[in-house]
């Protein structure tokens, strides 16, 4: 157990290392854009925890789609297994991150099962979790144009955001 959490405290490391250095080149990608009204305009709990999820799960699928790219470029089972193994490695980095996160929302003072969180926790577990996969993904990206020597990467996400304002005049 302790081998494990050294293992994605490692990882988490290295995705704050990593989006420092790689998030600056890959800025511009239609999730950010789509979302970044719907961050703004966000004020209730309510509403920021919906715009949280929807973009959580915009970052999950393409994290999903860059996989399967990837996995399309590589002829080799072997070669699938690892890029596998990669999502699997995120997405426990990405359950850790969330955890962490809503820890840090919670009273720690009280036993675990009995324990308060502020009404920030969930959408703050949200965001750290789509973080990891946004940096997961542009990591992805990287080795698609190193593989295939292509200067693009078409991304799968082609929404309008959580279209805040459609869902707050219903």
């Amino acid at each position: 157990m302790k081998k494990m959490l050294s293992s994605l405290v490692l990882l988490l490391m290295l995705v704050g290392v990593m989006g420092s250095c790689v998030a600056k080149s890959i800025e511009d990608n239609p999730i950010d854009s789509a979302f970044a009204n719907d961050f703004q305009k966000a004020q209730s709990t309510v509403e920021i925890n919906y715009v949280s999820e929807k973009y959580l799960q915009a970052w999950k699928k393409e994290l999903v789609n860059a996989a399967n790219v990837l996995k399309g470029k590589y002829k080799f089972k072997e070669d699938k297994i690892i890029v596998d193994e990669y999502l699997a490695g995120y997405e426990k980095a990405a359950k850790a991150a969330g955890n962490a996160e809503w820890l840090n929302w919670a009273d720690i003072d009280s036993p675990p099962n009995n324990r308060l969180s502020g009404t920030g926790a969930a959408s703050a577990s949200m965001s750290a979790q789509a973080i990891v996969y946004k940096q997961a993904t542009f990591n992805l990206i990287n080795i698609i144009k190193g593989v295939s020597g292509e200067g693009q990467y078409q991304y799968l996400y082609s929404g309008k955001g959580a279209e805040l304002e459609k869902i707050k005049q219903n």
